[in-house]
C-alpha cells in the first residue's frame, strides 16, 4: 500500500467522528497549514469542518501539511513537490485533470448521499494504539514521514478522508491562526499542482479561500494568492460562502458578488494599492463599481456580550437574561475525537471569545472584540454528549474566569466527573472554586501570564496588577498543592529598560521563594516555568504602531534574562530566539510587497535570510520602523470596527503609563467603536451595554 494513504488510513482507523459524503454537490478541501496533531487540537479548524459538514449540498475534508518526523522544512519548486517530483519535472495543469461540467470547477449535480463509513478500527494491540480509560490515546511508534513519501512519489498532496487530489476540489479552504503558517500555506498550494498566484489561476481552477484568525488580523503578505478572504467568524461566514457558491454561475460573478457584500468578504484582485514615495502605502482603491473602500467585519451576534449578561445576572433581570439567552449559541468545540492530536485525549470547547481588559499588545482581545460569551446551557449540554468518549474536558478562552456563569459550568462538569483544565488564567480571576476543580482534576501544572516583572511596565500595557498581588495570587494557588506554575512574560515592550529586566528576575525569585514555602508543608518542591516571548507588534492594537526592538537588542535582553533566571533554583526557563521574534513581526505587519519573500521562503526550506536576499526586501521598513498616526496602515482595508481615535489615544496612554478601564466597566458602548458598527447596531437599547459598574478609583476611565 502506498505509505501516504496507509498513515492516512491509520489517524482515520484512530479518530471518533468524522464524516465523508459521497456525491455532495459542492466539495470542499479546508487546510490547515501545519501538521496533523497540531491542526487537530485548533478549535476553529473543527469547527469549520462541522459547519461545513452539517450542509447537506457540501462534502468538506480535511488536507495537512504532511508530519515529517526528520523536522525538515519540505522543498518546493514552482507547481511541484521537488525538482523531480513529476515524471517530466513540469509542473501539472489540474485544468486538463478536471471532468466536472459546473462553472468554476463546482462539482457536477449527483444524488446527494451522507456517508459515514469509516475504516476498520484498528485492533487494541495495534502499535498506533493504546488504550486508558477505554480511550484510545496511543501514538504511533514508528511514524510514516509523509512528507518524503510524497517527494519521492511526486504525488500530488491527497486530502485525508478519501485521499483525493486537492486540486480536484470545488473550493481550497486554509483556517489559519498564525502568521507563520502563510510559508505552509504556500507549500500546500504548491503540492497541490496549483498556480500560487491568484491572477495565474483560471475559471476551471479550485477556489482558493483564507480564513481564521489571520484573515482580519492582517490578511495582505498573502492577500495575492488568494482568490477570497473571509473576514470575521467563520459560523457567520461559512454558511454565507456555500450558498453564494451555489447561486452563481461564474468565478468572476461570485467574486463581485462577495466583494460588494461590503462586510466579511475580502477578494484582494478588486483592490489596486498604491504607494508613496516612501514606500508608506497612499491608497486601496476598489477596481469595480459598488465594491466598498473598507472591508467590515463580520462577527457572530447570536453569543450573549459578557457585561451584559453579567450585570443582568447580578440585578436579578430574568427578562432581559432570557433574551440574552434566546438563541441557542453554536459552541466551537472538538467535532472528530484524535488521540494523535495535540491534547486529543480531551474535550476542547470554546467558553468565551474576546477579553474585556484591553490589554495593549493582545490582539485575541481586541481583534475578537465585543467579548461575548456561550452560555452555560450549551456548554454543558456539549459536554454530556462528549463524557462517554472522554472524562477530560478543556476550557477554551482568552479569560475563563471572566465567563458570567462559570460557577455553573464548574458545578455542571465536575458533577458529570470531569477533570478540567484551562488554556491559561488571567491572574486577578482566579477563584477557590476553579482551584478546587483543577485540584480534584489532578492538575499539577497552572499556566498565568504576568507578562512583565514591573508594576510601571504592565500599566503601559494595561495589566492592572502589582508585583505583591502577583505573588499572592501565585502563593494560593501553591497552597493547594498546585506547584509547578508557567509564566508568560514578554521582553521588548515599548518603553522597556534594564531596570524593567531586573525587576523581573526579582518577581521570579519571589514566586519561586512562596513555592518553596508551600512545598514544606507537602514534602515536595515544585518548579516555576518562565517562558520568554519577545514582544511583536500586532495589527489592530494601541501598539501597531510600535517598532519591534531591533534584533541584536532582543536577543541580548532575551539572552540576559535567561542567564540570570537559570542561576535561580527550581526555575525552568524556555525561550523564544529573537530571530523568530522578526520573522512573525514581518508577517504580521507586512503589505502585499512581503508574498514573493512568502514564495521564496517556501522553495528554499523556510530559509528567510536566503529569501529576502533573492527578493531584496528591506525588512527592517516592516519591523523596525515606528509608525505615524497618519500613515496608512497595510491591514486598515479590513474595518475591524475599532475607531482610529480610540487606539491612537490608547497608545497616547500606555507611553504615559495611564491604564484604562475594561470594556464592561464603561458608561457608553460607543467608546472603541464595535458595537455600533460591527454588532447589535438595530438591537433594543436594552442589549446594548447595559448602565456600567462603579470603576475602581485607581482605574482612570478612557473618556476622562
Amino acid at each position: 500500500m502506498n505509505k501516504i494513504v496507509e498513515s492516512y488510513k491509520q489517524k482515520l482507523a484512530s479518530e471518533d467522528g468524522w464524516v465523508l459524503k459521497r456525491g455532495a454537490q459542492l466539495r470542499i478541501a479546508l487546510c490547515y497549514p501545519n501538521v496533523y496533531s497540531i491542526g487537530m487540537a485548533n478549535l476553529g479548524f473543527q469547527a469549520m469542518y462541522e459547519l461545513f459538514n452539517n450542509i447537506p449540498e457540501v462534502s468538506c475534508e480535511r488536507v495537512f501539511l504532511p508530519d515529517s518526523p526528520r523536522g525538515s522544512s519540505p522543498s518546493v519548486s514552482e507547481g511541484v513537490v521537488s525538482t523531480s517530483a513529476l515524471p517530466d519535472g513540469r509542473a501539472t495543469d489540474s485544468r486538463h485533470r478536471r471532468k466536472r461540467s459546473l462553472p468554476y470547477g463546482r462539482a457536477s449535480a449527483t444524488e446527494f448521499s451522507r456517508n459515514s463509513s469509516g475504516y476498520d478500527a484498528l485492533p487494541s494491540d495495534h502499535p498506533t494504539r493504546a488504550t486508558r480509560a477505554g480511550n484510545p490515546v496511543g501514538r504511533a511508534t514508528a511514524p510514516i514521514d509523509e512528507m518524503r513519501e510524497y517527494e519521492r512519489l511526486g504525488s500530488p498532496l491527497l486530502s485525508l478522508e478519501s485521499q483525493t487530489p486537492v486540486r480536484d476540489f470545488d473550493v481550497i479552504a486554509f483556517s489559519i491562526s498564525f502568521e507563520t503558517d502563510y510559508v505552509h500555506m504556500t507549500r500546500m498550494l504548491h503540492m497541490s499542482g496549483l498556480p500560487l498566484w491568484s491572477k495565474d489561476r483560471t475559471e476551471r481552477d479550485p477556489l482558493i479561500v483564507m480564513g481564521g484568525a489571520a484573515s482580519f488580523l492582517n490578511p495582505e503578505p498573502i492577500a495575492e494568492f488568494t482568490d477570497v478572504i473571509g473576514v470575521g467568524e467563520g459560523e457567520i461566514l461559512g454558511p454565507k460562502l456555500v450558498d453564494a457558491i451555489l447561486e452563481t454561475e461564474s468565478k468572476d460573478e461570485l467574486l463581485l458578488r462577495l466583494a460588494r457584500d461590503g462586510r466579511g468578504f475580502y477578494v484582494p484582485s478588486f483592490y489596486f494599492v498604491s504607494y508613496s514615495d516612501d514606500g508608506t502605502v497612499s491608497a486601496y482603491t476598489p477596481t469595480e463599481e459598488g465594491v466598498p473602500a473598507r472591508v467590515g467585519r463580520a462577527i457572530s451576534a447570536e453569543n450573549p456580550k459578557e457585561g451584559s449578561l453579567r450585570r443582568a445576572i447580578r440585578r436579578e433581570q430574568t427578562e432581559i437574561i432570557a433574551q440574552l439567552k434566546r438563541d441557542e449559541v453554536f459552541a466551537p468545540s472538538t467535532s472528530i475525537f484524535a488521540p494523535q492530536a495535540e491534547m486529543g485525549d480531551r474535550f476542547l470547547v470554546e467558553i468565551s471569545r474576546g477579553c474585556s481588559q484591553g490589554c495593549r499588545f493582545c490582539w485575541a482581545g481586541y481583534n475578537y472584540w465585543p467579548p461575548r460569551v456561550v452560555p452555560a446551557r450549551d456548554i454543558l449540554a456539549k459536554a454530556k454528549a462528549w463524557r462517554v468518549k472522554t472524562d477530560k474536558i478543556g476550557l477554551v478562552s482568552t479569560a475563563v474566569c471572566d465567563h458570567p456563569e462559570i460557577s455553573e459550568i464548574l458545578q455542571g462538569l465536575r458533577a458529570m466527573d470531569y477533570r478540567i483544565s484551562v488554556s491559561s488564567l488571567r491572574l486577578d480571576q482566579i477563584s477557590d472554586e476553579l482551584l478546587d476543580a483543577l485540584v480534584e482534576s489532578k492538575d499539577q501544572q497552572i499556566a498565568v501570564a504576568p507578562e512583565t516583572g514591573s508594576d510601571r511596565l504592565r500599566r503601559v500595557i494595561n495589566k492592572n496588577l502589582t508585583n505583591d498581588e502577583i505573588v499572592d495570587i501565585c502563593g494560593a494557588v501553591f497552597d493547594r498543592g498546585m506547584l509547578t506554575i508557567k509564566l508568560y512574560l514578554m521582553v521588548g515592550l515599548p518603553t522597556e529598560t534594564d531596570e524593567d529586566l531586573q525587576e523581573m528576575i526579582k518577581l521570579v525569585e519571589r514566586i519561586k521563594d512562596r513555592m518553596l514555602e508551600a512545598g514544606k508543608r507537602f514534602g515536595r518542591a515544585g518548579k516555576i516555568i518562565p517562558s520568554l516571548n519577545g514582544f511583536v507588534p500586532k495589527p489592530n492594537t494601541p501598539f501597531q504602531w510600535e517598532a519591534l526592538c531591533e534584533e541584536k537588542e532582543l536577543k541580548r535582553r532575551l539572552k540576559w534574562v535567561c542567564k540570570n533566571l537559570a542561576r535561580i533554583p527550581n526555575v525552568e526557563v524556555r525561550a523564544m530566539s529573537a530571530r523568530i521574534a522578526h520573522e512573525q513581526a514581518l508577517f504580521s505587519s507586512g503589505d502585499r510587497r512581503i508574498a514573493p519573500v512568502i514564495e521564496a521562503m517556501a522553495r528554499l526550506k523556510g530559509d528567510l535570510k536566503a529569501a529576502l536576499r533573492e527578493t531584496g526586501l528591506d525588512p527592517s521598513f516592516h519591523t523596525s520602523r515606528a509608525r505615524s498616526h497618519d500613515e496608512i496602515l497595510p491591514w486598515e482595508i479590513v474595518d475591524a470596527g475599532l475607531g482610529r481615535p480610540f487606539m491612537e489615544r490608547e497608545h497616547g496612554r500606555a507611553h504615559e503609563a495611564q491604564s484604562t478601564a475594561p470594556c464592561p466597566s464603561v458608561n457608553q458602548c460607543t467608546r472603541c467603536g464595535v458595537c455600533p458598527t460591527t454588532w447589535l447596531a438595530e438591537a433594543p437599547p436594552a442589549l446594548i451595554q447595559l448602565k456600567a459598574f462603579a470603576t475602581s478609583a485607581t482605574t482612570t476611565s478612557a473618556n476622562a
